[in-house]
């Protein structure tokens, strides 16, 4: 009777720490699903969760750093994304996601170096020309940003942000119809950005093609009413077209 007690007992156990582990294996997978949904901050509730009693995983902390980068909580989001380094060493998505959050909080050059670093990797994507071609924009370094776009579409051609950075770039150096080439490629791939069509409307502006800048100006208002860029380039616009 004893023995068959102490068999019960140890099957209990069993069932109980099988039963714990589970439970925090959910939190990790309900953590990652709700950032894949776009619930960020519910991601954040469950990974950190899991992470407490989990130091020692790389995804937990990986996949805070990605939550933590969409709420724009680029300290947060460096310092998990640094935890993960820790633990699994250095990879391409973590370099590149990394390198995003020092970028946008405003820490280029650390940005740059982790970028150059996974240029490394084999296989790489469009994310690190893209990068690297915002770094150089931000420095007016522009003919520089060019090369980096060009590779970036080399890789990947359908990146709405890379032929929308591109046309910025020629924008910037007064190339309006090597700007007009790219944006009309951005406009195809999402009709529905308005700071694209704002960008079309200020190419097709400079190129003294009135009536296309305000037609694009309207389509940025129609996408986002409270676009106050294309309200201000569409005011200027229709004084311009009035004057002829």
């Amino acid at each position: 009777m004893l023995k068959i007690k102490k068999i019960f007992l140890l099957v209990f156990v069993m069932i109980l720490i099988f039963s714990v582990s589970l439970q925090a294996q959910d939190l990790l997978e309900m953590g990652i699903e709700k950032y894949n949904k776009g619930s960020y901050q519910n991601a954040i509730d469950y990974l950190t969760d899991y992470a407490a009693e989990n130091s020692d995983s790389y995804l937990s902390h990986f996949y805070l750093g990605l939550s933590y980068t969409e709420l724009q909580q680029f300290d947060l989001a460096i310092s998990s994304f640094n935890y993960a380094r820790k633990i699994k060493g250095d990879s391409y998505n973590l370099l590149v996601n990394l390198a995003r959050a020092h970028y946008n909080n405003n820490e280029k050059d650390m940005a740059h170096d982790l970028l150059i670093k996974a240029k490394g990797y084999k296989p790489i994507d469009e994310q690190v020309y893209n990068l690297l071609g915002l770094i150089e924009m931000d420095k007016q370094e522009y003919e520089e940003s060019i090369e980096y776009f060009k590779k970036a579409i080399e890789l990947e051609d359908d990146n709405l942000y890379v032929y929308n950075n591109i046309s910025l770039a020629y924008i910037h150096i007064g190339e309006f119809k090597e700007a007009e080439k790219y944006i009309v490629k951005a406009v195809e791939l999402d009709p529905f950005e308005p700071y694209v069509y704002n960008n079309a409307g200020v190419i097709y502006e400079n190129l003294t093609r009135y009536e296309e800048a305000l037609n694009y100006y309207n389509k940025a208002l129609a996408v986002d009413p409270d676009y106050k860029k294309a309200e201000i380039n569409l005011a200027r616009i229709k004084s311009k077209l009035s004057e002829e």
